[in-house]
């Protein structure tokens, strides 16, 4: 009889973990990844340049991933690549909805991290990604093939003075090698200068000029003053409105 009872009781076990192991399979909810919608481009040959860096350069649509299961959050990127690389490179730009704007900016900032030369045309194939887990593989769009032509980030400001006769045009330049408004160069002021005074002018004319002093810029300051004759490390910060001037 108790073996009877022993062997009851651990049927009974067995049966409830059982039961138990349906009910958790049960509740178990997967989704996966469905078919990607048709990716298209406004033009496929964007005009770009840093005067019109705000302004939008191409738009992408595309009709929204489909997901079956459990309903799941869809994450989508666009790729950019070199044609032809398959993707191995990309560089990629995090997207919402089924519709986004790329400013040229943007797009040119992209060329430029792919390693694409500034002023020459090139194709470059764009898809979209679709993801709704990190552990999930994505699923991929067509490929649309750009013909773009990047140009160089690379902007100066100048500075004229006593040392060079006041003349912007002909006046050495401070560079910015991404346009932030940060500029940077080495100056050389001659022995034979009479005066130590120069501005900075954002162009190689007087339209806008700025003086100041103490660190500070203001286009209604004085005239700069260097402090010596020599070479000068020249900084300027545009978006602050400060400069610095070094000795070399």
């Amino acid at each position: 009889m108790k073996k009877i009872i022993i062997s009851v009781l651990a049927l009974s076990s067995v049966l409830l973990l059982m039961l138990s192991s349906c009910k958790k399979d049960e509740t178990k909810a997967y989704s996966s990844i469905g078919g990607t919608g048709t990716l298209s481009a406004s033009t496929t040959s964007p005009a770009l340049s840093k005067a019109n860096s705000d302004n939008n350069a191409i738009t992408f649509n595309w009709q929204s991933t489909t997901v079956t299961g459990n309903p799941s959050a869809i994450t989508y990127t666009l790729q950019f690549d070199k044609k032809g690389n398959n993707f191995a490179a990309a560089r990629e730009i995090a997207v919402t909805g089924t519709t986004t704007s790329v400013t040229q900016g943007a797009l040119n900032t992209v060329l430029l991290n792919l390693g694409l030369p500034d002023g020459t045309a090139a194709n470059v194939d764009v898809r979209l990604k679709s993801s709704i887990a990190p552990n999930a593989a994505p699923a991929y769009s067509n490929v649309v093939t750009l013909n773009v032509t990047p140009y160089s980030l690379i902007s100066y400001v100048y500075v004229p003075g006593a040392y060079q006769g006041w003349d912007p045009s002909k006046a050495p330049f401070l560079s910015s090698a991404t346009s932030n408004g940060i500029y940077t160069g080495v100056i050389n002021v001659p022995a034979s200068t009479s005066s130590l005074e120069f501005k900075i002018t954002p162009a190689p004319n007087w339209n806008t000029s700025y003086g100041g002093a103490a660190g500070v810029l203001s286009t209604s300051g004085g005239n700069l003053v260097f402090p010596g004759t020599g070479s000068f490390r020249v900084d300027v910060n545009l978006n602050t409105l400060t400069y610095t001037i070094t000795k070399q």
